[in-house]
């Protein structure tokens, strides 16, 4: 009786985290009583604390050597031995526990995880079900082979795992998470954030989380949420650059220029080599008129890219105190490389974007559309919404852009004949007569001086090819720069240079493109032709 009042006190010790007196009770106890498997196990479990494996080891095997067929003690000398890396020895004694007691499902379980760990999936995954097989409510297996379906790629069936575990198992926090991943990873944005807010709603601090739901949304589309949940991660990792980038990018979506730039800031300061932040902070300075410090930041970005041109020129043109006559190319291309994943459902569903269907009912007023097949190209192509809307009267399409991401969305479509990473004018420069139609939806806005890509348009498009455009309403100047860190044109300005290009408008509208904070975004939309010019002396 004495004995068993002695094992509870240590217990307790041990539950407690007096290890120290706990295994010296034990060590005591066990001189007295050297065959008390209890005594053993216990101490065996105690060393496992103490990350004393290999006195962990002994007991067990002590323990063993009185209860040979102790299926609880042949699991953790398994566990024991799998964490000295020895594990086809691991394998082998729970081969022997299966055979011992082959109804034992924590057994398959932790041959599962043995298997998992050494990147054996497949048969981590047959163990997982063998465990099942004998104990359908084991919770632990499904989380186990979820993770190891995962790795396999069975997507599918893993979301199935998960979905089993949480109906055993509602507020099982790592089953939501890794299902709000899975979900997130196939593109069901909609169903990983409502796993992603249960976690969050009970894991407050779980910054993965926070920034997973950050991404959902931003793939839907919806900047606030994204900016919300973006400034929350923010909140718990103060220091991360990559979510100030992504909040500097966010607000200057949103014509937020001030916010942009104290993200971008705080970016820099940190990191004072994140060329992509000094150069939109470059772009957000210039917005506010501010030259001199956009003139800092693009020096800065020269500093750590020494070779590239368009910053040289940029820097070069600030420099001699003239005025920026487009947006610099790393600009923009950084731009939409970080916009390509949402840019869609943003347009679509928040701006209530209408230029390639407006572009294409300018087209459609002034020309049979239907009655031919057309050689397009779509200047600025972006994720290839304007190709979209024109693919069904193109012969070829061909789409053109700066950014990388922004062609890898466009290429999904499976609408282009031949998708371009270059600068629209370098590639236009190329090209001579060789489209009937030429679409520019929503790439002029990028572009102050609009001389040079007229008259290269004039040169690429066949006798009597059109060129639909649109650009946004300016009434300073004959360009200027929004806070937006587009550029707006005034229509006489538009109207002098295409008649100086010998292009002629055939049609001419005023419409709202888009919405920015819930206000109507007006532009003008053209459609142009390029005519058969007579040759001199005749």
């Amino acid at each position: 009786m004495k004995k068993s009042l002695d094992l509870q006190g240590i217990y307790h010790l041990q539950q407690t985290g007096h290890l120290q007196e706990a295994e010296s009770e034990y060590l005591a106890l066990l001189g007295q009583y050297p065959h008390e498997v209890s005594a053993l196990h216990g101490l065996a479990m105690l060393y496992v604390q103490l990350h004393k494996l290999e006195k962990a080891y002994y007991y067990f095997e002590e323990a063993l050597h009185y209860q040979p067929q102790d299926p609880i003690l042949m699991l953790h000398l398994a566990n024991v031995i799998k964490a000295q890396g020895l594990f086809a020895q691991a394998e082998q004694v729970l081969q022997n526990l299966i055979q011992a007691h082959p109804s034992y499902a924590a057994a398959y379980n932790n041959l599962g995880t043995l298997y998992f760990t050494q990147e054996k999936f497949s048969e981590a995954v047959s163990s997982y079900y063998n465990a099942i097989e004998l104990q359908p409510d084991y919770a632990e297996v499904y989380y186990n082979l979820g993770l190891a379906l995962t790795k396999l790629n069975q997507v599918d069936d893993a979301i199935i795992a998960y979905e089993k575990l949480i109906d055993l198992m509602p507020d099982h926090d790592a089953a939501h998470f890794q299902l709000g991943c899975l979900f997130m990873h196939t593109n069901q944005f909609s169903n990983a954030i409502q796993h992603f807010l249960l976690v969050t709603a009970s894991c407050p601090q779980l910054f993965e989380a926070e920034t997973n739901l950050a991404t959902c949304y931003l793939k839907q589309g919806a900047l606030n949420q994204a900016k919300n949940h973006y400034l929350r991660a923010l909140d718990m990792t103060p220091e991360d650059i990559q979510i100030l980038f992504n909040l500097g990018v966010i607000n200057m979506q949103q014509g937020h220029t001030d916010s942009a730039i104290r993200h971008y800031q705080q970016a820099v300061k940190i990191n004072p080599d994140f060329f992509e932040a000094h150069n939109n902070l470059g772009v957000a300075f210039l917005a506010k008129q501010h030259i001199g410090y956009a003139l800092e930041h693009f020096q800065e970005a020269l500093r750590i890219r020494p070779h590239d041109e368009s910053i040289r020129y940029t820097v070069h043109m600030l420099s001699q105190d003239r005025r920026l006559l487009a947006s610099p190319l790393e600009y923009v291309k950084t731009l939409f490389d970080a916009y390509a994943d949402h840019y869609e459902p943003h347009l679509l569903q928040a701006l209530d974007y209408q230029v390639p269907t407006l572009l294409y009912q300018a087209v459609e007023k002034v020309r049979d559309i239907t009655s031919k097949k057309w050689n397009i190209l779509d200047l600025g192509c972006g994720t290839g919404l304007s190709g979209l809307v024109f693919a069904n009267v193109a012969r070829k399409l061909i789409g053109v852009d700066l950014s990388t991401n922004m062609l890898a969305v466009a290429e999904k479509k499976k609408i282009y004949n031949e998708l371009i990473l270059a600068d629209i004018t370098t590639f236009l420069g190329s090209k001579q007569t060789d489209y009937d139609l030429i679409i520019a939806a929503d790439v002029l806005v990028y572009i102050g001086d609009l001389q040079h890509i007229f008259k290269a348009v004039a040169q690429a498009l066949r006798n009597h090819g059109l060129f639909v455009f649109n650009t946004e309403v300016n009434s300073e100047g004959d360009f200027h720069m929004m806070q937006s860190g587009r550029f707006a044109h005034n229509k006489t300005y538009v109207d002098e240079l295409l008649a100086t290009n010998h292009l002629n408008v055939i049609s001419y509208q005023m419409a709202i493109t888009r919405l920015q904070n819930n206000e109507p975004v007006y532009g003008h939309i053209y459609v142009v032709e390029k005519p058969l010019l007579k040759k001199e002396g005749k």
